[in-house]
């Protein structure tokens, strides 16, 4: 079975023009790619400009300017004119939407060329609703997958009229029976409850996967000692008082193995920082320095919220409990000194990290609401906060870290969240629509 993956971008640390968006949705779709390819033929479209590469399992399709102009036809210009005055609100906006629709000719010319038996796409918006079109049009069998919801979650920055695209697409998929997959329980239910207002025969349930890299590859770690607790302090004291500067990973590496052998409790809180991802109300928890006066978080993700939570950080003077680590892409290495995995997200499709934290053996603790908690949640490796008060989070947060966790117990709860697992039943899901 060939299968076409599309997707607006993915991160892949190894292709300089893959490396721009560092998310957990690049990331989780390169691993949807690599994984799947495992088990079938699969190439990736995307919207990213790139001369293309083949990988070890899969062929990433280039996608130059070239083909950009060489593909497109008068309907899809028009289209794309059409688009630019239907929305967006800066002219830059505007000219992205006419991209999109513009570069369906360069979508509809690279179907033709592979021949696909089966089209996956990845996200509802004006970056995926060309992908959607060009398959209806030339009649391809195709499927979309949702890696979170923007039209119900009010925490989640995105204009009125992609919200718009996400209800009309889901009420349009259920009409015409479009396959759709979703990565959480919670999510499904949602869509039934606030789009539909009954259930969704043509969603299925597949929940994200993971793999657990070497732990022990520590090659780029500086040798023990070398940064003593004080310089550090000092030293990210430092870069907390500059705009989008983090310590350096070897520094902060030795800097948790110092703390832990001293007694520390450590905290990790895994995602780009964000106002829907909610790291503040963990910065605000630790202000009360008398309870977790032993405690450490560190903050795991790009800041994309203005440096808001780095300046609450400042005037809290928390710099010897809260450290902002930056984009980690060895979170393997890590996860060894992590206590307890902190995910307080206002509303998550999934939550990849908590996934992490418990192929490593490390418990969480989160929201009873949040969409993935349904999935995710068994009581060997997981205590729900069930109202979102900084009173409830400390309660069940003190007790997460006096709590006797069994890690192995918790690894074989991990080890259910497998990629192979993952792309096994995307591969039966495909299977299932092509019957």
């Amino acid at each position: 079975m060939k299968v076409m993956i599309i997707a607006p971008y993915i991160y892949d640390d190894n292709i300089i023009e893959f490396t721009k968006n560092k998310t957990g949705f690049g990331i989780m779709v390169q691993n949807i790619v690599s994984s799947v390819a495992e088990l079938e033929n699969v190439v990736l479209l995307t919207r990213v400009i790139t001369k293309g590469k083949n990988e070890k399992n899969f062929k990433i399709l280039s996608h130059t300017w070239g083909q950009f102009f060489s593909n497109a036809k008068l309907k899809d210009w028009l289209i794309g004119i059409k688009a630019f005055f239907a929305n967006g609100v800066t002219v830059k906006d505007r000219a992205r939407h006419v991209f999109y629709e513009v570069d369906g000719g360069y979508v509809r010319k690279q179907i033709q060329m592979e021949k696909p038996d089966i089209v996956h796409i990845h996200g509802i918006g004006t970056i995926t609703e060309s992908y959607i079109r060009i398959c209806e049009e030339m009649k391809v069998r195709y499927t979309v997958t949702l890696h979170g919801l923007i039209g119900l979650n009010d925490s989640v920055s995105a204009p009125v009229y992609e919200k718009q695209i996400e209800r009309d697409f889901l009420i349009k998929a259920e009409k015409n029976n479009i396959p759709i997959s979703v990565i959480s329980s919670g999510m499904k239910a949602r869509i039934e409850e606030n789009y539909l207002g009954k259930k969704a025969n043509n969603i299925t349930v597949i929940t994200n996967g993971t793999k657990k890299n070497d732990e022990n590859d520590t090659k780029f770690i500086r040798e023990e000692g070398t940064l003593t607790q004080e310089k550090f302090q000092e030293y990210y004291s430092d870069c907390l008082n500059q705009n989008d500067l983090y310590p350096k990973l070897s520094d902060t590496y030795a800097y948790l193995q110092h703390s832990k052998k001293n007694g520390k409790k450590i905290l990790f809180f895994v995602g780009n920082i964000t106002k829907n991802k909610n790291q503040m109300q963990a910065v605000e928890i630790l202000k009360n320095t008398k309870v977790f006066e032993n405690t450490l978080l560190v903050l795991w993700g790009r800041e994309v919220d203005n440096g808001e939570v780095r300046k609450k950080i400042v005037e809290y003077q928390l710099h010897k409990n809260v450290i902002l680590g930056g984009f980690n892409d060895r979170m393997d290495i890590f996860w060894k000194f992590c206590d307890v995995n902190l995910f307080l997200s206002l509303n998550d499709g999934f939550g990849l990290p908590i996934v992490e934290g418990y192929m490593h053996g490390v418990p969480c603790v989160t929201f009873e609401d949040l969409d993935a908690t349904q999935d995710l949640y068994y009581p060997e490796a997981m205590l729900k906060v069930k109202d979102r008060s900084n009173e409830s989070v400390t309660d069940i947060l003190k007790t997460a870290l006096d709590k006797n966790w069994k890690y192995e117990e918790i690894i074989e709860i991990g080890n259910m969240f497998s990629i192979d697992i993952m792309s096994e039943k995307y591969v039966n899901w495909y299977k299932e629509v092509m019957a």
